[in-house]
């Protein structure tokens, strides 16, 4: 099976799997992996973090931004640039500086919200479809993020932000696949082997 299709089939096993899941238990989970999130160390030692808003029956994130702003961080979020295919990431100051963008997500208007500066990025906490114990993720297809982190001056902190029904043997990756080093689910954060930032 060609490497496109793996993947497509890969996906549409783990979303299935996600959507199964009961409001309760979204919920219930999703408040677990967001407070690992809140007590890892590495990634309260950060200024600036990228975090994704929740879309559809994603983690929520939400409780995690309003406690990054509180302890002092500066939270960004991506903005969808779709004609020219990339995400650039604003300053996150509140729920009223969103706006419902591109897929339906909610992200920064921009006519309100500064852009970050990419040079000063600690840390991202990426969504994914699905990621592998080895630091492999694979997101919704169309290459967002691996674009975005190939083009940042340096390398930041990498986390993904999964349930762990979405942690599976192996993500089929390609060399432009970034992996991640380190996967937080409701179980835990989990330092993927060999941790590493750069690319499969």
């Amino acid at each position: 099976m060609e490497m496109k299709a793996r993947k497509q089939a890969l996906r549409n096993q783990v979303l299935v799997r996600r959507q199964a899941l009961s409001e309760q238990e979204r919920c219930e989970r999703s408040a677990r992996a967001v407070q690992f999130l809140m007590q890892f160390d590495e990634l309260a030692a950060c200024k600036t973090v990228m975090v994704f808003y929740p879309f559809r029956d994603e983690i929520d994130t939400r409780p995690f931004l309003a406690f990054a702003q509180k302890r002092g961080q500066e939270v960004w979020l991506p903005y969808t640039d779709m004609k020219n295919k990339r995400i650039i990431p604003y300053v996150y100051t509140g729920e009223d500086c969103l706006k419902l963008g591109s897929y339906g997500i909610c992200e920064p208007d921009i006519a309100r919200c500064a852009p970050a500066d990419v040079a000063k990025l600690d840390a991202v906490v990426l969504p994914g479809v699905a990621f592998d114990r080895r630091g492999g993720r694979m997101g919704y297809g169309a290459g967002y993020y691996d674009r975005f982190l190939a083009g940042l001056p340096a390398a930041p902190l990498l986390i993904g932000l999964s349930f762990d029904v979405q942690v599976v043997d192996e993500v089929p990756t390609e060399p432009h696949d970034f992996r991640v080093p380190y996967i937080a689910t409701e179980s835990g954060i989990s330092a993927t082997f060999p941790p590493q930032f750069e690319r499969s």
